[in-house]
């Protein structure tokens, strides 16, 4: 949920980083809240500043916030032309779902985890803020998922997959004798 705009966020800092002018100065929390929102940098190894502003970000995060994020994300995502169908959502909508997550980020950035975004600022650069929202947005994924209905509407696939063909693909032999499961014997 969190890495949806990743292709969005990586041109808005490069934008930014590039302005010589005071404007990017100006420009740089705009930057800095979309870095938040998309979590987009996929390193395999998180610097010590990046894990304590995720663990701030975890720790300071309401379930009111995750559900303020949920339903931005999805008035986003159901703007792209192949999913306008399935979700009617309004311009009125839409702005107050911009507004809502902005303050939820700001307070977040900028009053409770304020020495950890600086810290990672500093030492890794802007980009890295969103690294810091990879663990949130598993953990939001994760809570997503235990929702019965959401569940329910994932398993409901499962009545059209041929498992036989699956196992009779996926399960060869080898794979059996790698299981340590004896195959006819």
């Amino acid at each position: 949920m969190f890495h949806i705009l990743s292709v969005l966020f990586q041109r808005k800092i490069s934008h930014v980083v590039s302005q010589k002018e005071s404007t990017a100065f100006l420009r740089l929390p705009r930057a800095l809240m979309f870095g938040a929102l998309l979590g987009v940098a996929q390193f395999s190894v998180a610097s010590p500043s990046v894990d304590q502003l995720s663990d701030c970000l975890v720790k300071s995060t309401t379930a009111s916030d995750k559900t303020t994020v949920l339903q931005w994300t999805f008035a986003a995502l159901s703007a792209h032309p192949d999913l306008k169908a399935y979700g009617q959502v309004t311009d009125a909508q839409r702005t107050q779902l911009d507004q809502n997550v902005a303050q939820v980020l700001q307070r977040i950035l900028v009053e409770q985890c304020s020495a950890q975004t600086k810290a990672v600022i500093q030492a890794e650069g802007i980009q890295a803020v969103g690294q810091s929202f990879q663990e949130l947005g598993q953990i939001t994924g994760e809570e997503i998922l235990k929702n019965p209905e959401v569940n329910g509407q994932l398993q409901g696939v499962l009545r059209y997959v041929d498992l036989n063909k699956l196992v009779a693909t996926f399960l060869t032999p080898e794979m059996w004798d790698q299981l340590g499961i004896l195959n006819g014997d």
